[in-house]
């Protein structure tokens, strides 16, 4: 497992982008059930920052690379229907790039009525994501998967959606992950300069990647104050555009 900050920055980005495209076809999770060889899934599970997500899908725009961002509904860092967050998200898909949807299997009890599966869970989610951004959702990713109690579906698909964690993809695919700001499985750098594997399977959370170095938990907290600035910026801006007193 690699600690080195220096991984998860936008200039490292690019490079492993270039080095994956050299070797690798990008494909989307539902074509990863074809006769599929040298191709990669290349998705990204957004945690924390849509805006650090929209500076991805124009990194990868750039480079002629397509992603598939998942978009997590029961976020406590950002909320996917406000209008600035919403702009981010139509941004990511105007640049060529697809939506899937981010799903917290911990959060059903509380937010849902009592006894709805995670199936009709799974179509309820879609459906928002669906219908507020005029995309189709094609699969969905767990967040959080080793913290909930119980077995989850070991299936290939649930609710019309590809299940990014399913057997099929689990098997055919080799497995990369940054999640919690570090490499979980193997550096990918490593990975993409072996050209070792036919198919690869990289996951990225785009809130780990920032113009310069810093250790995780400072990436996390350029999220938080971030939002707050916006957030401040927003309240004072509606106050001036209106003509109202801003007591401070």
């Amino acid at each position: 497992m690699s600690s080195g900050f220096d991984d998860f920055t936008e200039a490292e980005y690019r490079r492993l982008l270039s080095m994956a495209r050299d070797r690798w076809r990008f494909i989307t999770c539902e074509e990863a059930f074809g006769d599929v060889s040298n191709a990669a899934v290349w998705r990204h599970d957004v945690d924390f920052s849509p805006q650090r997500a929209l500076r991805l899908a124009e990194i990868e725009a750039e480079a002629d690379v397509r992603a598939t961002y998942f978009i997590l509904l029961t976020s406590n860092f950002y909320n996917a229907l406000e209008s600035s967050v919403a702009k981010a998200i139509r941004g990511i898909c105007e640049r060529g790039h697809g939506l899937g949807l981010h799903f917290d299997p911990g959060l059903r009890g509380r937010r849902l009525p009592d006894g709805m599966s995670i199936e009709a869970s799974l179509a309820f989610d879609r459906r928002i994501l669906e219908e507020y951004f005029g995309v189709p959702v094609a699969a969905f990713s767990y967040h959080n998967p080793t913290t909930v109690d119980g077995a989850l579906p070991d299936v290939d698909t649930i609710a019309g959606m590809v299940n990014t964690y399913g057997p099929t993809i689990r098997e055919r695919f080799s497995y990369v992950s940054d999640s919690n700001g570090l490499w979980r499985h193997r550096r990918l750098a490593d990975v993409l300069e072996a050209a070792g594997d036919s198919r690869l399977h990289v996951l990225t959370h785009p809130e780990w990647w920032t113009p310069e170095p810093m250790s995780p938990r400072d990436r996390v907290t350029r999220c938080i104050e971030g939002r707050s600035r916006r957030q401040h910026a927003d309240y004072d801006e509606l106050l001036e555009r209106h003509q109202r007193p801003n007591v401070r």
